[in-house]
């Protein structure tokens, strides 16, 4: 069974439509670069608040979630920890190498941050962070992928 069909099967029981369930929720994720093992990317995709992934302290940094399969991708909730992105895109990609900014944002405040954008097809979602916020490196206490 492919894994889109068993996110809409999970969401449909706990009573979520298919455009609520977090399609990046648990899955395979990677990063530009790791501040420390407290901060690995898998945090940012582990449904917890309390958890993070944090950066290198220098800009240009990115975090990937693979989706592990193609889904309809419209939504991404972003909730930065202090250290946040200033500049950054939304990218797309269905093989994980071409990539498509599908929204950028040139003045990101922090904290939780909803990106909408018309749905399309992708594989893996990639935040490029371009330029942080503050002193310090770009760090996520949640990554969250909807279809809508």
């Amino acid at each position: 069974m492919k894994t889109g069909m068993v996110v809409m099967m999970l969401a449909a029981a706990v009573g979520l439509s298919a455009a609520e369930a977090n399609l990046a929720l648990n899955k395979k994720v990677t990063a530009s670069s790791v501040q420390g093992n407290a901060m690995e990317a898998k945090n940012a995709v582990d449904g917890k608040k309390n958890t993070r992934w944090g950066s290198s302290f220098a800009d240009n940094q990115w975090i990937m979630v693979d989706l592990g399969s193609v889904q309809k991708v419209g939504k991404v909730v972003l909730t930065w920890e202090a250290a946040f992105a200033k500049e950054y895109k939304v990218q797309i990609s269905g093989d994980g190498t071409n990539f498509t900014t599908v929204a950028e944002k040139k003045d990101g405040k922090g904290k939780t941050e909803t990106i909408s954008f018309p749905a399309k097809d992708a594989k893996f979602v990639r935040i490029q962070c371009d330029k942080r916020g503050t002193q310090f490196g770009n760090s996520l206490w949640e990554l969250e992928v909807y279809s809508k």
